[in-house]
């Protein structure tokens, strides 16, 4: 005897797909900026954290999965709000920090530390997007392409052996004391690159 197909469950709360994710992320950002420009204090290494993990879901996994379709009906599209009000927010309070101090000194470290891994997101896809848009074109484009990837995957892999052997053995003094930003760049620089071109 066949058991009856179940039906799929239903979203979390029965609310459209991604929106207690979306959510939890606005939360999660709003309180982390509030801490940086409010509180005038270190911001908890949670927070940091906690928005690390939301950029890194955001713009990186995130920004190249497709939600599951029901066959025979049109492909949802992807909403972007999140993106792009977390994107507005860390643009926003950057620029009010550097309206009051316009130098590098004057961004506090824990949203240094935030737009190193969105920047990093950031530079990777567009390199990316640059060799990819049109590697379909042809075959010597094509093998451009993948070059690129070869290239950039060889140069994270590299880097990242080299700065966490450096970070463990302490002889940071190659890096001038930025061995955790070159880390996090390389990175975040190479995630971003597999956004574009799957």
């Amino acid at each position: 005897m066949a058991v009856p197909p179940v039906g799929e469950l239903p979203e979390p709360l029965r609310l459209p797909h991604g929106s207690v994710r979306g959510a939890i992320a606005v939360v999660v950002a709003a309180a982390y900026g509030y801490a940086l420009v409010f509180q005038k204090s270190v911001v908890p290494n949670v927070l940091v954290n906690a928005v690390v993990v939301v950029i890194a879901f955001y713009f990186g996994s995130h920004a190249t999965s497709t939600p599951p379709t029901v066959p025979g009906q049109p492909v949802p599209h992807r909403p972007r709000l999140v993106r792009i009000l977390l994107f507005l927010g860390f643009a926003g309070i950057t620029a009010w920090f550097l309206l009051h101090d316009p130098s590098l000194q004057g961004i506090p470290p824990a949203l240094l530390a935030v737009l190193e891994v969105l920047g990093g997101y950031v530079l990777g896809a567009t390199a990316s997007w640059l060799v990819h848009r049109r590697a379909h074109e042809s075959h010597v484009r094509h093998r451009l392409a993948t070059i690129f990837r070869d290239v950039v995957a060889a140069g994270a892999l590299g880097l990242t052996a080299y700065i966490c052997f450096a970070l463990v053995t302490n002889q940071q003094s190659v890096f001038a004391g930025r061995a955790e930003q070159a880390l996090s760049l390389v990175v975040t620089f190479y995630f971003g690159s597999r956004v574009i071109g799957h």
